[in-house]
Formats: structure tokens, sequence, C-alpha cells
């Protein structure tokens, strides 16, 4: 293992660079250490002259009091929630817990498993209920009411990147499983993540780390008074070169801002958030060369001119009423990487995608009395593709384009949802959905391919029913159905020779338990869950593809304990099985990517000025043929952190991969220049590492 001693001089370092690249893509030309000295001082000026300030409506900001413990999956929700596999995530189970990856705060969703093949600045790739998900094909993210997934992707159908999120804004996690909500559109079947940013900090800070591999962090904030609201600015840089033989050299900047405001119909708020991030991907790799003279171990690199970038910026307005909310974003967002999947010599692509996004959301409860309410909504989304394609390249220069086009893709939904309660222990919902896309692909000039033109649209309408009844203060039973889809990209759904079907068609039910005795909390759900097409990856052109349909049935069993004030107790087991509907087709009768189970044990302790998280992380077993004759074994990580408050100063450590396991992130099997009949390809899991932090609060 590798482990850089914390230096003052680095840490200097890293402030400077945070500064000075913050800087030059902070928007409106305004300075970084503008941004974050006069926020700062500004509130501790707040402080000095009225004795103390207002602390936002949440405790659950990066500097929440440590007297202040709350546990979000503490929540009592009988009564209330929709389904078994609903629930929420915030508080003390965010703030603590340890993580390798921004996009391991996803892991709070229960089952869900956040790995990665491609390096810290690509998108991670998902498994949940039974789905290698790639890197977002059926679960969808919002954040601040704004989609995250990104459809007809250069790499991949709802490519689903969090890697620009500060974790000190995330508030909490709302997450459901299954698509038996109207408010779930595309890329739901699997399940959704709602995330809430903060409202404010209660005080101004700035967090330094660094750590083993190269790693390293920079982040400060603050909010001040504007007007008659409040604005919060937050910024983030970091780096990490990682274990393996070419240096990943992540350099990312991010930048996240937030004025709110209360006025006479509710509350307001416009939010920016940006980053800017550049690597050198490092990709699964042969296992049938590892030892040899081109690749010495599993963290070797076999093609050092691969490398990525990512430029993404969101601009979103939120307005929310006693019985509305209401949402338009606009989105800038520029991307591409070399990679050579097969590692052959004219093997290696650039994939690109460059583009613009607008949309909304428009939502009302119509009726809400204690027998019935009625919710209405509409959500709308356009997305201009300058640019989407891919170029042959070999050692990072250009040979020749294989495919550039043009696309403009636009979709509407309206939905409603009511909600009876005939009886006073029973709940009955009912929702539809009905959503319409238009696809229109042009090709640019020079493009490899000028015949991949054309116009089509599709329309698919979704019910949903479900049925909860209160048998006591402690027990509730759920029973629920419901439809939903996801789209395939354009590219696909226009080509004159095997075109897709532009939305594809799922069906999900399940039934479920849940039991809540003081603070101790359980759920247990069985599910189905059928899809008419299925994404699946193709190592060949380093995407996704549509592929025959599936079907998937499997459990799950979720626990929360809450024994004392200070310390609370998760745990998640899920078990599944994924079959090919027709096998004949397919070679097979298991899904490819299928995992078979996975589960968490987490504890967050708080207590005295004392922090302190463990977490266990399982991902089980899965296929890599549909003939099961291939398969990738399981991995486990184990992750710890600890932190004491001194008053203004905060001391961190995390130890990630505690027990040195040494799994595999992702795996496998296709046709490659070493293993021309095919073999295993694999990322290893990282290595052992330790970080450690110094956050001072103003």
């Amino acid at each position: 293992m590798v482990f850089k001693k914390f230096a003052v001089n680095k840490i200097v370092v890293f402030t400077q660079q945070l500064f000075l690249r913050i800087k030059t893509i902070a928007p409106y030309g305004l300075s970084a250490p503008f941004l974050f000295t006069s926020f700062a001082f500004a509130q501790v000026s707040a402080v000095t002259e009225a004795g103390s300030t207002e602390t936002s409506a949440s405790v659950l900001n990066a500097v929440a009091t440590d007297e202040v413990i709350v546990f979000g999956r503490a929540e009592n929700l009988i009564g209330s929630a929709g389904a078994a596999s609903e629930g929420a995530v915030a508080g003390d189970d965010l703030l603590v817990r340890p993580m390798l990856r921004v996009a391991d705060l996803l892991e709070a969703v229960p089952g869900m498993i956040a790995a990665q093949h491609s390096g810290s600045g690509k998108a991670n790739q998902y498994f949940l209920r039974g789905f290698n998900l790639d890197h977002g094909t059926d679960f969808t993210t919002y954040i601040d009411d704004v989609p995250w997934n990104l459809r007809t992707h250069g790499h991949g159908q709802g490519y689903l990147d969090v890697n620009g999120l500060i974790p000190e804004t995330v508030e909490r996690i709302d997450y459901r499983k299954g698509t038996y909500r109207a408010l779930s559109g595309d890329f739901s079947m699997a399940g959704s993540a709602v995330m809430t940013s903060i409202s404010g900090l209660e005080k101004p800070f700035i967090a330094l780390e660094t750590g083993s591999y190269g790693w390293g962090r920079v982040a400060g904030g603050g909010t001040t008074d504007v007007g008659d609201g409040q604005l919060t600015l937050i910024g983030q840089y970091k780096t990490y070169d990682g274990p393996w033989e070419l240096s990943e050299d992540l350099q990312h900047e991010s930048i996240w801002g937030k004025y709110s405001e209360k006025t006479d119909y509710g509350s307001w708020n416009i939010s920016l958030s940006g980053y800017v991030a550049t690597w050198h991907p490092t990709e699964q790799t042969p296992e049938s060369v590892f030892g040899s003279t081109e690749c010495k171990d599993e963290y070797c690199s076999l093609d050092p001119s691969a490398y990525g970038k990512t430029n993404r910026w969101i601009l979103t307005s939120n307005w929310l009423g006693d019985d509305w909310r209401a949402t338009l974003y606009a989105q800038s967002y520029d991307w591409h990487m070399l990679s050579n999947p097969t590692y052959t010599d004219d093997g290696q692509i650039n994939q690109f995608d460059r583009r613009s996004t607008f949309g909304g959301r428009y939502e009302q409860n119509l009726i809400k009395s204690e027998p019935f309410e009625l919710l209405v909504g509409t959500e709308w989304r356009y997305d201009r593709i300058n640019k989407v394609g891919l170029d042959a390249t070999q050692q990072g220069n250009f040979i020749e384009n294989i495919s550039n086009n043009a696309i403009n893709e636009g979709s509407v939904g309206v939905y409603a949802e009511t909600t009876w309660r005939p009886i006073e222990k029973l709940r009955l919902t009912a929702g539809l959905r009905g959503d319409f896309y238009d696809f229109d692909v042009d090709v640019n000039p020079n493009s490899g391919a000028p015949d991949s033109t054309g116009h089509e649209n599709d329309s698919i309408a979704s019910p949903k029913v479900g049925a909860a009844y209160v048998v006591s203060d402690q027990v509730e039973l759920y029973a629920n159905w419901g439809q939903g889809f996801h789209s395939n990209d354009a590219r696909g759904v226009v080509n004159k020779e095997v075109p897709v079907p532009g939305l594809v068609r799922g069906t999900g039910y399940e039934s479920g338990v849940r039991f809540e005795e003081g603070k101790f909390k359980i759920t247990a759900t069985y599910w189905w869950l059928n899809l008419d097409s299925e994404l699946i990856f193709v190592g060949d052109s380093n995407s996704v593809e549509p592929k025959g349909g599936a079907k998937r049935q499997g459990y799950e069993v979720v626990a929360f304990w809450h024994p004392v004030d200070w310390l609370g107790i998760d745990a998640v087991y899920t078990g599944s099985r994924a079959r090919n509907s027709d096998p004949e087709e397919a070679g097979g009768k298991y899904v490819e990517g299928g995992v078979e189970s996975a589960g968490e044990l987490g504890l967050a302790a708080t207590r005295d000025g004392w922090e302190f998280s463990a977490r266990l992380r399982y991902l089980g077993p899965y296929p890599l043929l549909p003939d099961n004759s291939q398969r990738a074994e399981s991995e486990t990580m184990l992750n710890l952190r600890l932190a004491h408050d001194f008053d203004k100063f905060t001391l961190y450590g995390e130890v990630l991969n505690v027990l040195d396991h040494d799994g595999k992130d992702i795996v496998y099997y296709y046709e490659n220049q070493f293993d021309p009949e095919g073999g295993r390809v694999s990322r290893a899991e990282e290595p052992r590492s330790v970080r450690v932090g110094l956050k001072y609060n103003f």
C-alpha cells in the first residue's frame, strides 16, 4: 500500500489550485477567492453583530452541531408510504458515511451497489434488483427535481453521472423501487432516487484532505443573507491517481450555489451546479494477460493514451406553494472519452457527446382531504444534441469518423395519482401516466454514417395501482402493481435496417410488510419485474445495446435500529433471479450481469464530539454469459470513518477496503486482443487506502 503522509505544503497547493481552477470555470467572471472569502466573512460578521444566526430549516447541513443527531431511516412511515420498498435516508446516515466515490451516496438506497470500470471521471456501474444497470439504464435519479440520466448518450443509454455532486450539498435521499408511482417516468423500472439539496449552511467551512494513491480534496463554502433571501456557495477541487500503472490523474473542479427566498406564495430558489473533470480511464483488463510482460498484475494499463473529459453545468429554478410545485432547468454538457475495450491495434475509439437540455415539471394537489387526494402533473424535456457519436483513433490520434449525429429528442409526460381511504386503516392508490417522445436524427458533415437519419415518435401509457392496510400501530401490509418504461437511443429508433421501439414497456408488482416498534424498523418485500427489452453492455463498442426481454423476481429485507439517540444500525439483504424471456434467441436463459444477491451492514454513531461509521458492502455473484458457463465471483468491502470535533476544527479519517479484499468491481466476458474466442475482462477492486482530513468551521 502506498500512503502519502499528511503534508501542510500539499494542502496549501490544493487550496491554491481550488481557487485558481474555480476562478477559471466560475460563471459571470466571479473569482473563487471572492466567492469563498467574502461569503465566509459576511457570515462571521453577521454572527458577531447579531450574537447568533438562525439555523437552516434543516439540521442536515455539512456543519450541523454535534448535539443534533438525526437518522432519516428512523422516520415512521406506517400510514404514509406507498410501498414497502419506499423510504428515505438523511442526517447522520449521510453525514458520517465513509465514501470511496461520491456515487457511494446512492448506496444509501437499500440493495444498490455502485462500482466503477473506467476511472473516477466516468459514470459509475450500478447493480440493483437483478440488474447490471450499466451506467443507469433502468434507475433514474432526480436532484432538486432535475433528471440526471442522459438519454441517447455517447457512451450508453440512461448514462447517470453523479461525479459532479459535492457531498456537503446533499440533504436527503428519498428512494422508491419499481415503477408504482405516477411521478416516475423514463429509466425507473428498477427504481429511482430523489435527492434534495441543502437550503443553507449554519456556518461557513473549509475542508482539506489527503490520502493514499494521490488522493487530495479541498472543499469550502458558506451562506449569507442577500436581499430578502439567503445565498449559499460551495466549491470543491479533488485529485486522484489510484493504484493503477497509468495514473488516473483526476483533475476535478466543481461548484454549487443556491439562492433561496420566501415569498407571498411560498418559497423560491435558483441554483447553479457545474463541474469540469479530466482523467485517464483505467478500463477493465483481460485477465489472461495478468502476469505477462505486457501486464504484471490487475492494476496494469494496456492503453496509456486513454483520456476523458467532462464539462457539465445545470441551472435550476424551483417554486413551491402550499399545494403546488414547479421546476425549470437548463443544462450544458460536453463529454468525450478515448478508450480501447478490446485492446486490438484498431480498437481504440473516441466517444463524444455535446448537448443542451431544457425541461421542467409542474405538479398540483387538486384535492387534498382526509378521505381523498388527487395529484396531477406534467413533465417535459428537450435534448438538443449538437453532436454524438464516435471516431476511430489510434494512440489518441484521429483516424476516421464512424458516426456523428445531430439529434433533437423531445418528450412530454402527463400524470395523475389519487389516494382514497375508504376506511381508516386502508389506503388505495391509483395512477396513470402518459408519455410522448419525438426522435429526430440527422447527420453532421463528414459523418462516417451519412445514412443514419430519420424521424420517429412513440407514446406509452403506464397505469399503476396500490393498496396499504394498517394492521396495527406496528404493522402495515402493501401490494403494488405498475407499468413503466425506458426509452431507447434515438439512433436505434430511426435505424432503417433493424429499428428498435422508442419506448420499451415493463411491468412490475410486489407485496410487502413494514414493522415499526419503537426505534426498530424492518421491511420485507417480494417483487416481480418483466421487461420487454434489456439494455446489455457490448464490449467491442464499449456501449449498451437493446436485447430481448427478461423476467426478474426477488426479495429484500431492510432493517434499521436506533437503540440510543446517538447510534443507528442499518442492514439490508437482497436476493434476485433474472432470466431471459426467450432463451433460444438470447443464447441461454440467464441474463448477463443479473446480480443474484447483495447486502449492506452499517453503523453510524455520533456522541460527545466523536463520529464513527462502519459500512460492510457485499455484491453477490452473477452470470457473464447467457448459458451461465462463466460467472463473476462475489465482492466484499469494509469501509470505516472516524472523526472528532474540536470546537471549530474537525479532524477525520477514513480507511477504505479495510480488509484489503482483492475482488473485482466489474467483470465481463467478451472477445479481445488476448482472447480471440472470448475471455474474462475485469477491473480490480481498489486496495486498502487511508484518507485524512481537517475541516474548519468559521
